[in-house]
């Protein structure tokens, strides 16, 4: 123990003597460590920490697996059959999500919801804060309303107050008793939760909008409850055809379902960050070898004093520990400071951002990945600096030559290095960003400039009549329409470039009934007449809505309810009418004109098409446009728009106008989000933004690290060869021939490096294919540039130090040696 105090202390002095040198050493360290622990920080909050619920590991998600979807949403029926049946489930839970508004004390506001079957939170073990949870005697029908409000919505609206429990709220008009309160990040934190109605969701079949989650009996594995409930959907295809004809299903862990569309992009930064503090080492590891070369006459004189080589190696080993040690508490102060930015630039869809912190295992690893750095860094050093090839009169009599002998060859093994990894991570980089561009170039369908969003959710209490939700849209229309500088008001049930429904079920008029499951479909959006204006989607054939399109006094699709429409609907008085996009028409009647078409939709009257409109990315920018069809909302009555208007200025000017005329219009009717179009076009495109960003800074550093490290190699070998540069041009050897020396030892490392890099840069291609768009993952522009940057740069970190050798003075060179 006596022993290594003393090494702390003589390393602490020998890192202070030079503190440019340690400066640099200990800089690197943190860069490498700092980015590392901030990627593993994400790691460790996504995908290692265990969710939030009793024994995660045994909770499920059972999605359906049909035709169009490996997961599809369920429809009420299927639960039911598979709560009589199953075997394997200790409990299963169905839920879904909708939006109230919040009044009757302060401001309204508009709330997101999940609404659940009775035995959710039991099935998710979750303990409520303060009062209960929803029971199963609560999703009965003609229960009393019941609602448990979030841990966040509690704080906001309600100041903490434990009173709260037992009293009312007003949600859409309608009184809910407020039973339970629940802890933060309990589950999936909505801002409440209110019980379904399950018998009469039970009778909707074939309304596959719902979600199941389930917790597997004790012993049981995943494998035997999906044969299982597989067995129950099989039955449930024979029972009911024309509903469950194709529909199987599938299961997969509740964690999985959280985390796994993010799993590939977090291993491939885990990778990066770990390539960055490769280089890190190796930079250090070179600076410790010039240093070490410089105090060989130090080495040589404690040898002479009995010191033996494993002594040696000892204390040269602590002091590279001490620059890892150091390096790690700088990188955590980084780290801190990437931790609290992620948030702001990662993806909305990444899971579980507000768990994001440095906590004890994060630090207990960037500690042991301190002192590992610091023996990766030293070790090679050290072993290479004890070879002691002299004695100390050989030292004395050889002089400085002595000096510059051992480490050139390992110096060029980490030069060569440096350079692959750098090029793998540089191509990752690049691949991303093209993929990025190619995605943001994308032409979405519509004009996204000068376009405000305001979401507005009318109240089914009080705008429960079709005719009733159709005058307010019109009146808030007129009110918007009226303000300076808006040109067109429009509204729809679906803006495009965010999540999407699912497809619905068609019949072509004369044509024959497909087979069980292979129904035609297509997507649904309600608009106003003016959507497409405001939206300036192009009109290919036909016309846009109009106020002659008749309204209907029913809506025009009844979905779940097998029949008909009523025997007395005319349908030569108001004929339902719909527009299409191209998609759907070169799909349904390519070579003709969809024009004129009829279709019947799921149990709607036949609709005749009336226009084409131009495709747009419903789904997203990276998805290609599906069929779809636009339903006229004085014919399709909706209760919850959003209104898009298309002004003459910035659209962010008009934020409070329309937040005012809503209030003027109802003022129990909260302002929705209210935001430019083009901030939701680029706020879809965040996740592979967030990829392009990490892997770029990724590339950059391991492009500014590699560019220090070859400058170092040079440097050094020019120091090291000063005698031999100094024979050469007394022998007469010209600075052209000194410039071909030196340049064609870095150029010779480089080319060596970038060989290596690009088999590395293929095996990570492989792995980054799923995350690029309209981008090959070998694409030979990208490795062909990548590669000639980093032999320019090679050439350019080589330059100075090559120069430097270009003006060598042999009688100097000479004399000093």
């Amino acid at each position: 123990m006596g022993d290594l105090w003393q090494d702390l202390r003589y390393g602490v002095r020998m890192l202070l003597r030079r503190p440019g040198l340690t400066a640099i050493a200990v800089l690197t360290l943190a860069l490498g460590i700092g980015a590392n622990t901030s990627i593993f920080s994400l790691v460790n909050s996504v995908l290692l920490r265990p969710l939030p619920f009793k024994e995660p590991e045994r909770l499920i998600v059972v999605n359906e697996r049909n035709q169009a979807s490996e997961q599809g949403n369920i429809s009420g029926h299927e639960l039911v059959a598979w709560r009589a049946a199953n075997r394997t489930l200790e409990g299963i839970a169905m839920y879904g999500y909708n939006s109230f508004n919040l009044t009757g004390r302060g401001d309204p506001e508009a709330l997101e919801a999940m609404v659940v079957s009775g035995d959710f939170f039991a099935v998710l073990g979750t303990v409520p804060l303060a009062g209960r949870a929803i029971a199963q005697s609560d999703d009965e029908t003609g229960a009393p309303r019941v609602a448990v409000l979030s841990s966040g919505l509690w704080q906001r609206r309600f100041g903490g107050d434990r009173a709260v429990i037992g009293r009312a709220i007003t949600l859409d008009n309608l009184p809910y008793t407020v039973i339970g309160v629940m802890p933060p990040k309990g589950s999936f934190d909505p801002d409440l939760w209110v019980p379904m109605d399950l018998p009469s969701e039970a009778q909707k079949v074939g309304k596959h909008s719902n979600f199941v989650i389930a917790r597997l009996k004790p012993g049981v594995d995943l494998p035997a409850a999906q044969r299982d409930l597989a067995a129950i959907s099989a039955r449930l295809e024979q029972e009911l055809p024309g509903f469950n004809t194709g529909h199987g299903v599938s299961t997969k862990p509740l964690h999985e379902h959280v985390v796994g569309q993010v799993r590939r992009p977090l291993i491939v930064f885990t990778g990066a960050v770990a390539f960055i503090l490769l280089i890190a080492c190796a930079n250090v590891a070179h600076l410790l070898l010039t240093r070490a070369a410089a105090r060989q006459k130090e080495l040589a004189v404690r040898t002479a004093l009995g010191a033996g080589r494993g002594r040696l190696i000892r204390q040269l080993l602590t002091e590279s520990v001490l620059l890892g040690v150091a390096g790690g508490g700088a990188g955590i102060l980084l780290a801190w400071w990437v931790v609290d930015l992620l948030p702001r630039v990662a993806t909305a869809d990444m899971p579980r951002m507000d768990e994001l912190t440095i906590d004890g295992r994060v630090l207990a690893i960037t500690v042991a990945l301190s002192l590992l750095t610091g023996l990766i860094s030293g070790i090679v050093p050290a072993i290479q600096s004890s070879r002691l090839r002299f004695k100390l009169r050989d030292w004395m009599s050889q002089g400085t030559r002595a000096t510059m002998g051992p480490g050139r060859r390992m110096a060029g093994v980490l030069v060569v290095s440096e350079i692959a990894v750098a090029l793998v991570l540089l191509v990752g980089a690049g691949l991303t960003l093209k993929s990025f561009t190619r995605l943001v170039g994308v032409d979405p369908g519509f004009n996204s400039e000068n376009v405000l969003t305001a979401t507005v959710s009318l109240p089914g209490e009080r705008y429960a009549a079709p005719a009733r939700a159709v005058a307010a849209y019109e009146e808030l229309s007129a009110r918007f329409n009226a303000l300076p500088g808006v040109q067109f008001v429009g509204a729809t049930s679906q803006l495009p470039v965010g999540p999407c429904c699912d497809g619905i079920v068609i019949t072509i008029e004369h044509r024959p009934k497909p087979p069980e499951g292979q129904e035609p479909g297509a997507l649904m959006a309600v608009v106003s007449h003016d959507y497409f204006r405001a939206m300036q989607m192009p009109l290919r054939s036909g016309r846009y809505f109009n106020n002659a399109d008749a309204r209907l006094a029913l809506p025009l699709v009844r979905y779940w309810e097998q029949q008909p429409f009523p025997a007395h609907y005319d349908e030569s008085q108001a004929p339902p009418v719909v527009i299409i996009n191209e998609a759907m028409a070169r799909k349904y009647w390519p070579g003709e004109d969809a024009v004129g078409k009829r279709f019947r939709i799921l149990y709607s009257p036949y609709v005749t098409v009336v226009g084409v409109v131009g495709n747009v990315r419903q789904r997203g920018l990276s998805v290609s446009p599906e069929p779809e069809m636009y339903l006229p909302q004085s014919q399709e009555p909706r209760g919850a728009l959003t209104v898009v208007l298309r002004t003459t200025g910035d659209p962010g000017n008009y934020i409070d106008a329309v937040r005012q005329q809503i209030r003027a219009f109802d003022r129990d009717l909260p302002a929705g989000q209210i935001l430019p179009m083009t901030s939701l076009v680029r706020e879809s495109v965040r996740g592979p933004r967030f990829n392009a960003l990490l892997l770029g800074a990724s590339g950059a550093l391991a492009l500014a690290l590699a560019l220090i490290g070859i400058y170092g190699v040079i440097s050094y070998s020019v120091a090291s060869r000063t005698q031999e540069i100094g024979i050469r041009t007394a022998l007469g050897a010209d600075a052209r021939d000194v410039l071909k020396l030196v340049l064609g030892q870095a150029m010779t490392l480089a080319g060596i490096g970038i060989g290596i890099g690009l088999a590395g840069a293929l095996a990570l291609a492989r792995v980054l294919r799923r995350m690029l768009f309209e981008v090959e993952p070998t694409d030979p522009l990208t490795f062909a540039a990548i590669a000639t940057l980093l032999a320019i740069v090679s050439m350019l970190a080589s330059y100075l130090p090559t120069r430097r050798a270009t003006r060598v003075d042999p009688l100097v060179a000479l004399r000093s040696e």
